[in-house]
């Protein structure tokens, strides 16, 4: 019965994480519809490209210098910062290196809905991008608030924009120059900042209740453990 009653709790928890994740998804959208055509510009506009690491092979992975991974970049809005790989440098090799506030995106995916999906970097070391992936080192301050885009590139409304710059047949690629010469809305630097405080405090607030469902599972763990002794 104690075990019942804690599985009901952990299926609670989940639900409670899942109406989160959608008021977050919900309320972006929303207010991107409500504000979001209040600056046009381009991301060639906001700052200026750079491509990931070049030139590495096998055998130069697992150590080294740390670098963003893929599936980092498709996972997460903001880049996590615990899920680094390792890549080794030569001295005075010349790669590009992530700084706060960049903007990242996938280049290729085997659908084209999945093409261009973005993540913002917030952290403060030197790092390296995979190479599947594109930054775009934000420059223009005046009209863009670089956290906001950690929200604004996972609006339904800039999923659709980025849709059509997919090419490929099997294997779907990002016309990277296109992409980046489109024109695209953004919300006042106000409001970017607004609306980014709001849905962070949201997002802290999933984060808060993803730590106490795993300390939910880790007792389930424990007293299951303790039945066997």
């Amino acid at each position: 019965n104690l075990l019942r009653l804690l599985d009901e709790r952990i299926a609670t928890q989940n639900k409670i994480i899942d109406k989160l994740q959608s008021l977050i998804k919900g309320l972006n959208n929303h207010l991107y519809q409500q504000y979001g055509n209040e600056i046009e510009t381009s991301f060639a506009d906001l700052g200026v490209s750079y491509s990931g690491l070049s030139g590495k092979t096998a055998t130069d992975f697992g150590s080294g210098k740390p670098f963003i991974t893929y599936l980092n970049v498709y996972s997460n809005n903001v880049i996590e910062e615990t899920s680094y790989q390792y890549v080794r440098m030569g001295e005075n090799e010349k790669q590009n290196i992530v700084r706060y506030g960049d903007v990242l995106f996938t280049l290729s995916s085997e659908t084209p809905e999945e093409v261009g999906i973005g993540s913002v970097y917030l952290g403060n070391q030197e790092i390296y991008l995979n190479s599947f992936c594109f930054g775009v080192h934000i420059t223009n301050i005046q009209k863009v608030f670089s956290p906001y885009l950690s929200y604004y590139t996972s609006t339904t409304q800039f999923r659709k924009f980025i849709y059509p710059f997919a090419q490929g047949s099997t294997r779907f690629n990002l016309c990277k120059a296109d992409f980046e010469k489109a024109s695209i809305k953004l919300p006042s630097l106000e409001n970017q900042k607004r609306i980014y405080s709001v849905l962070c405090h949201i997002t802290s607030k999933v984060e808060t209740e993803k730590s106490l469902l795993d300390f939910y599972n880790a007792q389930k763990q424990y007293l299951l453990r303790q039945m066997f002794i």
